[in-house]
């Protein structure tokens, strides 16, 4: 068993993500603490790894392969191996940006245990979907499909944020 120096973010994602663990079979594999409130947990099941990292109050969800490294960083050498999982869940529903949704909620304060509460309530329905995208064999399937609509989001959010 991982000794962790904090044991409350742990539990929030217990609590918040019972699903994973329960239907899923995600277990943690590795955790590091920094210093000013920064938490990293890495979890993995038998198809892929999910990264919970909260940095000054922020959470978030990332989600990679089984060889997606365990350390703080996506990017590594120019390489990606992490995932949002909020880009991952927009990229299923073929949901397109909000700027103005999105600027008014990060203007919103809210606690760790809400973001995580929100983000649960997110995936929790195409959890399996997102699980099924990360088997090793599957990303390549749709990576350039992924990256094409993360670029057409990004310049979307950039002419409506012009536009406000």
């Amino acid at each position: 068993m991982l000794n962790l120096e904090y044991p409350d973010f742990l539990e929030q994602i217990k609590q918040k993500f019972k699903y994973l663990f329960d239907l899923y079979g995600f277990r943690v594999c590795y955790s590091k603490y920094a210093e000013g409130e920064n938490y990293l947990i890495i979890m993995e099941s038998k198809d892929c790894r999910i990264k919970f990292y909260s940095s000054q109050g922020e959470v978030n969800i990332l989600f990679g392969t089984l060889s997606s490294p365990l350390l703080w960083d996506d990017v590594i050498n120019g390489t990606r191996y992490w995932y949002f999982v909020r880009g991952i869940i927009d990229f299923l529903q073929k949901k397109h940006i909000d700027a103005k949704e999105l600027l008014n909620k990060a203007r919103m304060s809210l606690t760790q245990e809400q973001q995580l509460a929100e983000l649960s309530t997110e995936l929790e329905p195409i959890c399996k979907k997102v699980i099924q995208l990360f088997r090793e064999d599957n990303i390549k399937e749709w990576i350039e499909e992924y990256e094409k609509f993360e670029q057409e989001q990004d310049e979307e959010f950039q002419r409506q944020f012009e536009n406000l």
